[in-house]
């Protein structure tokens, strides 16, 4: 079983979905009308197929952390990247137990 999970880490369908993430992070960047659903679908996708997937959510927030972390720029202050962190992880755990409609 631990192999099927870090097969799944090095998988182009996790990469694929952090991918998405991170592109949604530098969207809503960018522009103060972008959608923050598609930021927030993108996390609830990624942790669903984690979950599928059998990948512990430590594993996950730990990769959501250092996403966040990697997009950091310069420009960007130290409240920006908690707060990103903060609302990903947040959605990455309700989406991974499935709290939403809880």
């Amino acid at each position: 079983m631990a192999e099927d999970t870090e097969s799944y880490e090095k998988s182009a369908l996790f990469s694929s979905d952090i991918a998405v993430i991170a592109d949604a992070v530098r969207a809503e960047r960018k522009s103060t009308r972008h959608d923050r659903r598609i930021l927030h679908e993108a996390v609830r996708m990624t942790a669903i197929h984690a979950r599928v997937h059998r990948l512990p959510p430590e594993r996950l927030v730990r990769a959501l952390k250092a996403l966040v972390r990697d997009l950091s720029m310069d420009d960007e202050t130290e409240a920006q990247r908690v707060i990103y962190t903060d609302r990903i992880i947040a959605w990455a755990i309700e989406s991974y137990y499935d709290l939403a409609d809880r």
